[in-house]
């Protein structure tokens, strides 16, 4: 009676079919899906996911976090040979750090060529004003600056 919960539990796929299915013939060289292919794919789907979960809690574990992250699955793909092989180049790079390095001054950041919004820049500050008219530029340009001579 066991062993009949048993083989009936593991033949329900934990994917649903209808996605496993559309994901395998979005392969060219596939036109039709038989049911124990698309069994197949699924069951080893949930074994190998559930493999890198428990080598990734157990990294996780290990760094005494709570919660599994990139780093703890990169560490775990990175301990067991066949893994590494196929999946290390697929995983997205580590991310950077968000805290700034000491060493880093403000020359060596990259400056943008526009302003954040809600914000200017100094020096559009100490920038004269610009005529709205050109023409109108031109001639104060050319004329003598008035002095006072009271």
């Amino acid at each position: 009676m066991a062993e009949e919960e048993e083989n009936a539990a593991s033949t329900v796929s934990e994917f649903p079919k209808g996605r496993v299915k559309k994901i395998m013939t979005l392969d060219k060289d596939v036109k039709r899906v038989s049911s124990e292919a698309l069994f197949l794919v699924s069951r080893s789907t949930e074994l190998f996911l559930q493999f890198l979960a428990e080598k990734s809690a157990q990294v996780a574990i290990e760094k005494k976090r709570k919660t599994v992250n990139l780093e703890h699955i990169r560490v775990a793909v990175k301990r067991h040979q066949p893994t590494r092989d196929f999946l290390l180049d697929d995983l997205p790079p580590p991310s950077q750090p968000n805290k700034p390095d000491k060493h880093t001054t403000p020359a060596a950041r990259p400056k943008s060529d526009k302003p954040l919004p809600g914000t200017r820049r100094i020096d559009q500050f100490f920038r004269k004003p610009e005529p709205e008219n050109p023409a109108q530029a031109e001639a104060q340009a050319q004329s003598p600056i008035p002095v006072d001579e009271s």
